[in-house]
């Protein structure tokens, strides 16, 4: 979708600049002359990764590593219900998890799904994980060495 983006932006800067127009692209701006219709062509996106959103709506992570703490879930809690669940995921360059599967306690999955893809991985490393439930309390993460991949 990027590089779609990138084709289309080209494709209106060429044809505001050979119709006279003018164009303004990220704060640069080029003007055409001649003609008497004074019609203009005005572009505005981001230039660099800094700025850009994947695909759940975050932000990059722009270098930074951390783990959102999962939350219980509100029924498993008053039940005071444990479980576990296993995660495994890659990474992106921009550190956030895609290709996620989980196997486990389905009461957990949902609320272990939102803390992978809110948190900010090693960029590129895959990762294999336990987030465990304890006592309607306490959601932990375990790092699952038994599964992890070389």
């Amino acid at each position: 979708m990027k590089r779609f983006t990138q084709v289309v932006c080209t494709a209106w800067l060429l044809a505001g600049c050979a119709s006279g127009g003018s164009v303004g692209v990220g704060g640069i701006g080029i003007g055409g002359g001649g003609g008497s219709s004074g019609v203009g062509v005005g572009l505005s996106f981001p230039v660099g990764g800094s700025t850009s959103t994947v695909d759940n709506g975050q932000a990059d992570c722009d270098g930074d590593v951390y783990r959102v703490q999962p939350r219980y879930p509100e029924q498993a809690a008053a039940q005071k219900y444990s479980g576990r669940v296993t995660v495994s995921f890659n990474v992106k360059l921009n550190g956030r998890a895609t290709d996620y599967q989980a196997a486990g306690d389905k009461p957990f999955f949902e609320e272990t799904k939102r803390a992978v893809l809110r948190s900010c991985w090693p960029a590129g490393v895959h990762q294999n994980l336990v987030v465990s439930y304890q006592n309607g309390t306490t959601a932990t993460w375990i790092e699952n060495s038994l599964s992890a991949k070389p």
